[in-house]
């Protein structure tokens, strides 16, 4: 620790001016006069305690500069003989005096060498946020989607619904002939499952050609899909692509690892951008998109279904190929829901592998395929 000598007499060349000291030790800071002083030889910066009257010298040939971001109103120095000290100049007429007679002040040999150690710093701490975000985060939330309870997956979902539906500023389409044709096909595609809740199919009045799935069985087909598809079997093929996401709680996972990333966010940045979650999850769904592995995982559990309902898989291939011939092709065209998904040729070969054999029962009878596609007029 740097001690004063007491009852030295020095005289002084310069006006008497004032700064802040630090010893290195203990965190108070002590108010000090400094004056310049010297016989032409040798000029040192006398600092004196206020509160003890004690006074040391610091040599001007041995003063060196500290860069501080916390005191960038204030010239901040330090002695090269490695003490702790600091000295806090606030005062500006003061700092140029001592700048004018130490033209050559140079920066303390260790700060220069602390902006790796910060940028290191900095390195560890974005790895560390990386590794929160890509692997704690997804990891918790596959932990979390097997222990949520149904209630609190059903409640997820509906507001998720309801919240794309309000961002999109479209409506529902219910009630008619058209709601009770999509029943009788969720029923006849439920055949054998067990869910811890029911299946519920909305129909939007959008002219896109999108469907997915949110969490607790809720499952959005668009009017644009329906309108597309060439029959009951088509619409049933994709009901049960996004079927097989519920099953395999796929949006349950995105929607907590969105809830996550988005929580984690707002205690990095601010509530802000944390209260921003509610729009990125919606933003998602509206994409839709899910990894390469859980999109074939659907497209397995549809064939699987669709053959255990007695329909062909086939027509989810039928259906891939001709979304593939749209304007744009399978990876622009105008269905946003498959344009992120895999390559959609080699999903409708594996659906044709699937067999196309089914059991002759009619999906729906003419009348109720009529009363579907009309379902939002």
């Amino acid at each position: 620790m740097q001690t004063f000598s007491r009852n030295a007499d020095f005289a002084s060349n310069l006006a008497l001016a004032y700064a802040e000291y630090l010893d290195g030790v203990r965190p108070a800071l002590q108010r000090v006069s400094m004056r310049l002083q010297g016989d032409g030889r040798q000029i040192a910066l006398e600092l004196r305690n206020l509160q003890t009257n004690a006074v040391q010298l610091w040599r001007l040939s041995q003063l060196r500069l500290v860069p501080d971001q916390a005191t960038q109103d204030a010239l901040v120095l330090a002695r090269a003989d490695g003490d702790p000290a600091r000295l806090i100049i606030r005062d500006r007429d003061s700092a140029r005096q001592i700048l004018a007679a130490c033209p050559k002040l140079r920066p303390l040999s260790g700060s220069r060498g602390a902006w790796p150690k910060i940028a290191a710093l900095a390195v560890a701490a974005l790895a560390s946020i990386a590794a929160i975000l890509f692997v704690l985060v997804p990891r918790t939330a596959d932990i979390g989607a097997d222990l949520i309870p149904p209630e609190a997956e059903l409640a997820l979902g509906q507001s998720a619904y309801e919240r794309t539906l309000a961002a999109m500023e479209a409506r529902e389409c219910k009630g008619g002939e058209g709601a009770a044709a999509l029943v009788r096909m969720t029923e006849r595609l439920s055949t054998g499952l067990d869910l811890p809740y029911p299946l519920t199919v909305h129909v939007v009045d959008d002219p896109t050609i999108n469907a997915f799935a949110f969490a607790g069985g809720h499952i959005a087909v668009f009017r644009g899909l329906i309108d597309f598809a060439a029959t009951p079997d088509e619409v049933a093929a994709v009901l049960a692509h996004e079927i097989g996401h519920v099953a395999n709680r796929d949006s349950t996972r995105t929607s907590l690892r969105m809830v996550g990333s988005f929580g984690i966010a707002g205690l990095l940045f601010g509530d802000v951008i944390g209260a921003s979650g509610a729009a990125g999850l919606t933003q998602r769904y509206l994409q839709s998109s899910h990894s390469r592995e859980a999109e074939l995982a659907a497209d397995a559990f549809a064939h699987r279904q669709l053959s255990r309902a007695g329909l062909s898989a086939a027509a989810l291939g039928d259906m891939f190929n001709r979304m593939n011939d749209l304007p744009g092709g399978g990876d622009m065209g105008v269905m946003r829901h498959f344009s992120t998904h895999p390559e959609m040729l080699e999903r409708a070969a594996n659906a044709q592998a699937a067999g196309a054999t089914s059991s002759g029962q009619p999906l729906l009878s003419d009348a109720e395929w009529q009363a579907l596609r009309s379902i939002c007029s």
